[in-house]
């Protein structure tokens, strides 16, 4: 293993281990809930906050070293916040796209869902179901992990200067995170405008997609942890604008190599269905490719199944074979590889983060290029 690679390593296992002895801790309170019909939710919330890779409190820890904050522990609430915003989000896109698994466990929308129909609650009403009951408490689950984050960081930092900063800052994340959430809800219905052209059509497309990657994920995933653990250090804000766009490349990257393994990827190691981003019409570079080639034999067999609830293993291989045979995989895999060397490129450039701090960030590269799940 090379030396940054073994850096990152170290950084993120003891960041990890001290996020996790942390949230262990915020779990057990939630789970003490004392309303009866509240508490299963509440643990289903504290299951879903267990589990997860923590990459994005990680970086929050990760921006916080890199900006020059002696303390360790300094961020960890922000840290935790960020991953309590993300359990909300991950509750709210479940609910958004049907999905039935998460972390390799069901959803929060389908557990109240199955606790009804298992306990034999009829509906009150005829035009509700008991799917829509597990919508509904799972949408009010989601928005609870919203707070928990703002409440965390409030609590904690009350007595800082910068609690402000931290509060405006972690807001603009999540507000950025929505606006890319919702173009990517939207996009789909609205390509389907019969007053656009075609060529209309595939300059929205192609735009779209690239500004959801920027707002939903390298800004959620990426540079909003980053920069949010650098508010706690002494950094330029032309430095940090410097770690801005080596995070943006990164996050790009990071999007496309996820929807390539939302295709390619082992079903088990990723913990949720292999193919669901076809079932879910989801928007990607490989999708848009294939959408937008002024051949459309690709586009007129791709949109036979893509959209299709229930799709089978042999339709999922099909799927796999357009975007292989069209060139939209082999696309992908070089815009990805061409955003991993921007972000190296941006890494170079900073003379003002030491020779081991940059380590740090190849480490944080290398851990995402390539990956199985």
């Amino acid at each position: 293993m090379e030396k940054s690679s073994v850096a990152f390593s170290s950084f993120y296992r003891e960041s990890k281990e001290r996020l996790e002895g942390k949230m262990k801790d915020f779990n057990a309170a939630l789970r003490k809930e004392e309303h009866p019909m509240l508490t299963p939710f509440m643990s289903d919330f504290a299951d879903l906050n267990e589990g997860g890779k923590m990459l994005r409190g990680v970086l929050v820890n990760l921006g916080s070293y890199l900006a020059g904050c002696e303390d360790p522990t300094q961020s960890d609430s922000l840290a935790l916040a960020f991953e309590l915003f993300q359990t909300g989000v991950l509750v709210h896109d479940d609910v958004i796209d049907h999905a039935q698994s998460r972390r390799g466990n069901k959803t929060i929308h389908r557990r109240y869902e199955d606790r009804l129909i298992a306990r034999g609650i009829p509906m009150v009403s005829e035009a509700e179901t008991p799917g829509d009951m597990g919508v509904a408490a799972a949408i009010c689950v989601g928005d609870m992990g919203l707070y928990y984050a703002n409440r965390e960081i409030a609590a904690t930092y009350r007595g800082d200067p910068r609690c402000g900063s931290y509060l405006a800052y972690f807001d603009q994340i999540i507000l950025d995170t929505i606006r890319g959430e919702l173009l990517d809800v939207v996009l789909p219905a609205e390509l389907m405008d019969p007053s656009l052209t075609e060529k209309e059509k595939r300059s929205i497309l192609n735009r779209s997609v690239m500004e959801i990657y920027h707002l939903k994920t390298s800004c959620y995933s990426v540079v909003g942890p980053l920069h949010l653990g650098m508010l706690t250090g002494s950094l330029h804000g032309n430095q940090m604008e410097a770690l801005d766009r080596f995070a943006d490349c990164l996050g790009v990257a990071y999007q496309i190599e996820d929807d390539i393994l939302g295709i390619y990827g082992d079903e088990n190691a990723m913990g949720k269905d292999v193919g669901s981003d076809v079932s879910e019409y989801k928007q990607t570079v490989l999708f848009a490719y294939v959408r937008t080639k002024e051949d459309q034999a690709d586009w007129s067999r791709l949109q036979k199944l893509y959209g299709k609830e229930d799709l089978t293993r042999v339709e999922l291989e099909e799927v796999r074979d357009i975007f292989k045979s069209s060139g939209a995989l082999a696309y992908a895999l070089e815009l990805s590889q061409k955003c991993y060397a921007d972000a190296e490129d941006e890494m170079v450039k900073m003379s003002f983060l030491s020779s081991e701090k940059k380590e740090l960030l190849r480490g944080l590269i290398a851990s995402l290029r390539g990956r199985s799940h």
